[in-house]
């Protein structure tokens, strides 16, 4: 079925494809197991391997602080790492290597080829379930006959013993506080191996480093690579010949091209019939952004590389021979989504529907999309002035700069939020949205406004972009999955309640970032503040002005400023302004003298 995917790299591999192989690695931390014999290169008879214990412990530490599976953070890394980059061959020739063979049998299946064959002797070789193939074994009458006569008075007297009386459910009821660990402080602890004591393996980095993933190389101390490559030496080498006698050689045969994956299905009819936007094919896009560089290059064709990175997919820029720079955002793999495979498609279909019905010049223009490759991609105009987030982080906008930037994205919010209607495109109609008032729509919500969110031309004009969490809805409806990012999200969005004044209170925090030039999460202390609370734990009777960005000078709104970015982000959402009022202060702040 998945035959066509045997030399495709992991990471451009469908969303779902590898869900099921994820799960079995879990159980028992078997990824570990995979992970200590993952060889250093792929095309190479190597026995050196690419991880350590150390690398092992990263994950871990990163699977606890993001909620993700240990296997899905492995895999994002190895997938992106390295000259020749794994493909679903590698992963079951290195999974049978293992000994992992359930996981190796699910690749298999998914290449309709015959499964890997076990060994005959050991825990990983078959087993029969059949009692007639077990009574008629021979080789286990043979074992009998090689035993000693005293082997065999034991084996006998075993067999030939009464099985004792099942109990009954309620005599095997315990409970927790009973069980006493009588021999547990007794136990001499093991010494724990010292750092040279690990095993080493390679320290190559990956070839570019995700938002979304610990860079292990750059997280591991220096001290610990050094102390290994003094005091591992050949006794290193020593043991990896004792632990594995794996050999892999894999010919140099990749596919480089991806296979025509028709995921059309899972995209609105109505985006699919919008003649306003444009069908680009997904190797064409390819093309224009380097084949999706991890990095940003400026080239003699104008900029290419990757821009960007959120919770869904990874920015790139690229330039088109007819419609100049694009901006394009490719979906995550489904290392992001194993726990809903179809929620991808889901964030894609809100965000195009959306973006392809609003026109307003604080809002990014959505240009096209891409279906036919192995992940869907949305496609606007780029923005070249950055995204407001790296614009204060380079301290370059004066007050005025930045009073006009509050104002568009006000305005930009004020559309979505006092929109009656829909506007009444070919779109629109598709989605059975009609123009009378029994139809209109009403409320709309952005759903996830930060600084990173809000693009700037050069001229310093804001754009409200990622509506993959925009919602439309009555009035207050409930999620059990909260939306947004956490810096950034109003107490009760956490809880799941939605209304339009989450992004009142996401707007709040992006005012005191323009204010102060800090981060929505200030490190102070050795603690993690949220920008609310340290601001309002330095404020000296409400005066912030030992607070504010020192790259404005002098600064003369920032009182007015800060006032009304407390209102934005009370506690009780019903305290909350409005966003036509929230942009009826600013103008007021702007042209009072």
């Amino acid at each position: 079925m998945l035959n066509i995917y045997k030399n495709v790299e992991l990471r451009k591999l469908p969303a779902d494809a590898l869900c099921e192989v994820v799960n079995i690695l879990e159980i028992n931390d078997d990824w570990k197991k995979f992970m200590s014999v993952i060889p250093k290169t792929l095309q190479t008879e190597c026995s050196e391997r690419k991880y350590n214990n150390e690398h092992i412990r990263l994950i871990e530490e990163h699977a606890k602080a993001t909620n993700q599976k240990c296997t899905e953070i492995l895999f994002e890394e190895w997938g992106t790492s390295g000259r020749v980059r794994p493909t679903l061959t590698h992963l079951k020739e290195i999974l049978a290597d293992a000994q992992i063979y359930r996981a190796a049998d699910e690749i298999a299946k998914m290449l309709e080829e015959s499964i890997p064959e076990r060994p005959t002797y050991g825990p990983a070789a078959p087993i029969t379930t059949n009692v007639t193939e077990l009574l008629n074994d021979e080789s286990m009458e043979q074992r009998f006959n090689n035993m000693s006569s005293i082997e065999k008075a034991k084996f006998n007297e075993i067999c030939n013993k009464t099985t004792r009386q099942m109990k009954s459910a309620n005599n095997m009821m315990f409970s927790e506080t009973g069980m006493k660990d009588k021999n547990i402080s007794n136990e001499t602890t093991v010494q724990m191996e010292s750092d040279s004591d690990l095993i080493k393996f390679s320290k190559d980095q990956t070839t570019g480093n995700s938002m979304n993933v610990p860079n292990l190389s750059a997280m591991i101390n220096s001290k610990i690579d050094q102390k290994d490559s003094e005091s591992e030496g050949s006794n290193t080498s020593n043991e990896l010949s004792k632990s594995s006698n794996m050999v892999l050689h894999y010919p140099n045969t990749y596919q480089t091209s991806f296979p025509n994956i028709d995921i059309s299905m899972g995209i609105d009819s109505a985006i699919l019939q919008d003649t306003n936007l444009i069908h680009f094919e997904y190797n064409e896009l390819e093309t224009i952004t380097d084949n999706f560089s991890e990095t940003l290059n400026n080239t003699p064709d104008g900029l290419k590389g990757r821009i960007g990175s959120g919770g869904f997919g990874d920015v790139f820029v690229g330039n088109h021979s007819k419609y100049g720079l694009l901006a394009v955002k490719k979906a995550h793999s489904h290392l992001q989504i194993h726990r809903k495979p179809d929620i991808a498609m889901k964030v894609f279909n809100a965000e195009v529907k959306y973006l392809s019905q609003f026109r307003h010049i604080n809002i990014v223009p959505i240009i096209g999309f891409s279906k036919d490759g192995p992940v869907s991609c949305i496609v606007c105009e780029y923005i070249n002035g950055g995204s407001l987030e790296q614009n204060i982080e380079a301290k370059i906008l004066n007050e005025s700069q930045r009073i006009d930037i509050m104002i568009g994205t006000t305005e930009g919010l004020k559309y979505l939020h006092t929109s009656e209607k829909l506007l009444q495109s070919k779109a629109s109609t598709l989605l059975g949205v009609e123009s009378d008032s029994q139809n209109s729509t009403k409320n709309f919500v952005h759903g996830d406004v930060k600084t990173a969110n809000i693009l700037l031309t050069k001229e310093f004009v804001p754009k409200l972009c990622d509506f993959g969490l925009a919602k439309q809805f009555d009035s207050t409806f409930l999620t059990t999955c909260p939306m947004g990012t956490s810096a950034y999200m109003a107490p009760e969005g956490i809880h799941g309640t939605i209304t339009q004044k989450i992004d009142i209170f996401s707007f709040g925090i992006v005012l005191l970032e323009l204010l102060t030039g800090l981060k929505p999460i200030v490190a102070t202390d050795g603690e993690n503040l949220n920008i609310k609370h340290y601001v309002e734990e330095n404020s000296v009777n409400n005066d912030i002005s030992h607070l504010l960005d020192p790259v404005v000078n002098p600064w003369t709104k920032a009182s007015e400023i800060y006032s009304l970015a407390k209102t934005c982000l009370e506690y009780n959402r019903k305290s909350r302004p409005t966003i036509t009022e929230v942009a009826n202060i600013l103008y007021r702040i702007k042209n009072n003298s």
